[in-house]
């Protein structure tokens, strides 16, 4: 029994285990005693390692099953995004050809046009038709944040993600990879940074850093029908596609954002909610 004792307390070395005399303790005392610091034990085991096959297989799945090319397309969508108990409802219809370029409208109600954006590169442009005011950004960051939406991502990273090609968003290397659950958890190397967890064939299920969630439900195509977004800072989002068109090239006068007459043209620093 003296050498049981002491197999134990090797096995939980760094516990503080009690000096006794065995046979002073009675057998079920002793017993509950030895279940506890077996208890101690099983819980310092290390989680389960994740097989570098599995999760090399699960990595290129993603890159093989959404390495799509740009295509011209025109997607009706609608968000919504707020505060708890506060939130807003706006349509949108966004376009482009798959290229360096993007037009997106935005409507609140039947008719409605409170925005309509383009995006070239990294030159940004809103127009507000009820303000005649027009707001302009230049930079690789987000300007939708700005403007109140909130998405970590720019117009060609909404593009990309809505229509599936995740290797443009969520890049092509990663640094480390864990389990959550039966997924497995990727920290990125390069796109969004963060970490991209992926079922075992390789399906991405949600995104977060130390700032967002981003949670993604796909249609059968490979292609993410909703977007749930949520940030520490209590701000929520919901990106669902309504519709998807497949259409001919547009021309460079439906890819143009003209402003009238008159519009004051200002920095997106000035913009006011």
């Amino acid at each position: 029994m003296t050498q049981s004792l002491s197999f134990f307390r090797a096995c939980c070395a760094g516990r503080t285990v009690p000096s006794v005399r065995v046979p002073a303790l009675s057998a079920l005392v002793f017993l509950l005693a030895l279940l506890a610091l077996l208890s101690g034990c099983a819980g310092k085991r290390s989680a389960t390692p994740v097989d570098p096959a599995a999760a090399s297989a699960s990595w290129q799945a993603l890159q093989t099953r959404f390495a799509k090319a740009p295509a011209p397309f025109r997607d009706n969508l609608s968000l919504r995004f707020g505060t708890e108990g506060n939130t807003r409802r706006v349509t949108a219809l966004l376009w482009g050809n798959g290229d360096r370029t993007l037009r997106l409208d935005v409507q609140a109600g039947i008719g409605a046009t409170i925005a309509k954006i383009a995006q070239k590169d990294h030159h940004f442009l809103v127009y507000t038709p009820m303000e005649q005011k027009a707001y302009f950004h230049e930079g690789a960051n987000s300007p939708l944040l700005k403007i109140g939406v909130p998405l970590p991502l720019d117009l060609f990273g909404l593009d990309a993600l809505l229509h599936g090609r995740m290797p443009a968003v969520f890049g092509t290397a990663y640094t480390a990879v864990t389990r959550d659950g039966d997924d497995l958890a990727f920290a990125l190397e390069g796109g969004m940074g963060g970490t991209l967890v992926l079922s075992p064939d390789g399906r991405p299920a949600r995104w977060f850093n130390a700032d967002w969630r981003m949670d993604l439900t796909l249609d059968e195509h490979d292609s993410v029908q909703r977007v749930d977004l949520a940030t520490i800072r209590g701000e929520k989002a919901i990106v669902l596609v309504k519709s998807r068109e497949s259409v001919p090239a547009f021309t460079p006068v439906q890819m143009r954002l003209d402003l009238p007459e008159g519009t004051q043209l200002l920095p997106l620093e000035d913009f006011v909610r």
